[in-house]
């Protein structure tokens, strides 16, 4: 969703009144989030720290006496679009806005098994930039959902129910293509004002560490999008099936090692499942278990046993591997030293210590970039500016190709920071950078509508 044009809850109020006159909506809301480190380590089972934003997705909705899903979308770039409720939904074209609705739905009658076949009528505003790295797309899957399970009077009422819920949605999102992990759904639904969200997966913990009074966290968009749901769909899901592969080679390797399976489903079960593994013992055993340099699919395949056209059936359903290869040790390289950044940055912050916070910042971007390969040069070029400019730390986030840095910077040095920003970045963009402060927000809910 584009933040074009901010609409006020008045103007909500009336379009939703055009739209479906007489009907009294209630609004459901989802912050942004901004993930400060921990990058591409949530489907691994590894932790991560992310922050909820003030920008969000909104949705007046009210429920139909049929079983129809009629969505509207203030945004002009969003079409007008509705689906029968009551069956199971089938997707959309890639790309397509209401593929997120129908994965909300998808999610909902997981967490709330019998959930009513129910219509909804729905209308969507967003302050949160679409393709920014910002999770647009899940606060809309979580809008969405609150709104089918508020109409049905099962909204989530306690924090093991919106623990259930962000559980049901990190899996539902899977609907729309794209096999990301479960931080955004567990960020957005538990997050907290003032505070960064550690959250550990599997099963899905959160724990809330304070940001520092004396540092502000600077966001600047990239400009490159990098939607997942349509072209940078493939993208986005390399790294996953990619770790799978990796976790396959380290199954292996156990299986030599101990003469018997040993259990292990991602690899953050190395450090979480019964083996309980240390860092240095994990990254021994991937020495031992992913040869290091570029490997091709018939090489990997041979060395798990295995023909290459079944091992692209079975770990490379959706994806194709480049010609070149794919460094596999790599990728499991930025899995252990990520997961051991994001523990010390929780410390960093317990000990109000910014600096070493921003230190594990650019680390993550260095990794994130010749490890993940999920760079691009204009993110590289802003974490360069930001560094020269007088950040702290700066990195990308979100899944990356695109989106937006997240910059930490002393709070009495933001505005200058945001002026040289301005000039090293964006002096040919037109009107105002589109740099912001990130303020936290509360999490996802549902209530009445302001005014």
């Amino acid at each position: 969703m584009s933040d074009k044009e901010v609409h006020s809850e008045e103007a909500l109020r009336g379009a939703f009144q055009r739209l479906f006159p007489g009907e009294a909506p209630r609004v459901a809301r989802a912050p942004g989030r901004v993930n400060l480190i921990g990058e591409h380590t949530d489907y691994n089972g590894l932790p991560v720290l992310p922050m909820t934003l003030a920008h969000e997705v909104r949705a007046l909705f009210s429920p139909r006496a049929d079983t129809r899903a009629v969505l509207r979308n203030l945004r002009a770039e969003y079409g007008p679009a509705e689906f029968d409720a009551a069956g199971a939904p089938s997707p959309s074209p890639a790309g397509s806005w209401d593929n997120y609705v129908k994965a909300g739905l998808i999610g909902a009658r997981q967490y709330a098994p019998g959930l009513p076949p129910a219509g909804l009528n729905l209308l969507v505003d967003a302050t949160l930039p679409a393709g920014a790295g910002l999770s647009s797309s899940t606060a809309l899957v979580v809008v969405a959902a609150l709104a089918f399970l508020d109409a049905a009077g099962r909204a989530p009422a306690s924090l093991r129910d919106r623990l259930r819920l962000a559980s049901a949605l990190a899996e539902a999102e899977h609907f729309v293509g794209t096999r990301g992990g479960g931080m955004d759904h567990a960020a957005l639904l538990l997050g907290s004002a003032g505070q960064a969200c550690k959250i550990d997966f599997f099963p899905l913990r959160v724990e809330h560490a304070p940001l520092p009074d004396d540092c502000a966290v600077v966001v600047c968009d990239s400009m490159v999008k990098a939607e997942k749901s349509g072209a940078a769909r493939e993208k986005y899901n390399l790294n996953p099936r990619l770790c799978a592969l990796a976790c396959a080679l380290v199954r292996r390797q156990l299986r030599e090692d101990f003469g018997e399976d040993v259990p292990l489903e991602r690899l953050g079960d190395l450090w979480f499942g019964p083996l309980c593994l240390t860092t240095r013992e994990a990254e021994n055993l991937f020495l031992a278990a992913v040869p290091e340099g570029r490997l091709a699919l018939p090489e990997i395949a041979r060395l798990l046993g295995l023909s290459p056209e079944a091992a692209a059936r079975q770990y490379l359903p959706d994806v194709a591997l480049p010609p070149e290869g794919v460094d596999l040790h790599a990728r499991v390289t930025h899995q252990a030293a990520e997961y051991r950044r994001v523990e010390h940055a929780r410390d960093a912050l317990i000990a109000n210590d910014p600096e070493a916070f921003g230190r594990l910042m650019v680390a993550s971007h260095d990794s994130c970039r010749d490890n993940l390969g999920v760079s691009c040069p204009e993110l590289d070029r802003l974490v360069d500016a930001a560094l020269r400019a007088g950040a702290l730390g700066a990195r990308l986030t979100g899944a990356g190709f695109g989106g937006a840095t997240v910059n930490l910077v002393w709070r009495d040095k933001t505005f200058s920071f945001i002026e040289e920003m301005a000039r090293a970045c964006y002096a040919n963009h037109p009107g105002p950078p589109p740099v912001f402060i990130a303020e936290t927000a509360p999490p996802a809910g549902v209530g009445e509508l302001r005014g």
